[in-house]
């Protein structure tokens, strides 16, 4: 369950980073974000979901906010 969890977060990070308005600092957050979801750490769930909520805090347009959300919601049913 949680592989699967973490496999439809990656692809969510992955669309994120492919946008085209993707901001240049968004998308280095998003791929430090896929680095720690694809380590073995026991905490990668919950260190994604910190990175993300700090994401979150920055100036986001209102589609990259709901995308970080959906990312967010994502993650926490793998908790």
């Amino acid at each position: 369950m949680a592989t699967t969890v973490i496999m439809d977060a990656l692809e969510c990070l992955d669309e994120l980073k492919a946008d085209a308005d993707t901001s240049k600092r968004l998308k280095e957050r998003a791929e430090s974000i896929i680095s720690i979801l694809k380590g073995n750490e026991a905490m990668c769930v919950e260190k994604a979901l910190l990175q993300l909520e700090e994401m979150n805090s920055v100036d986001l347009s209102s589609y990259h906010r709901t995308k970080v959300w959906d990312i967010i919601s994502i993650l926490e049913s793998a908790k």
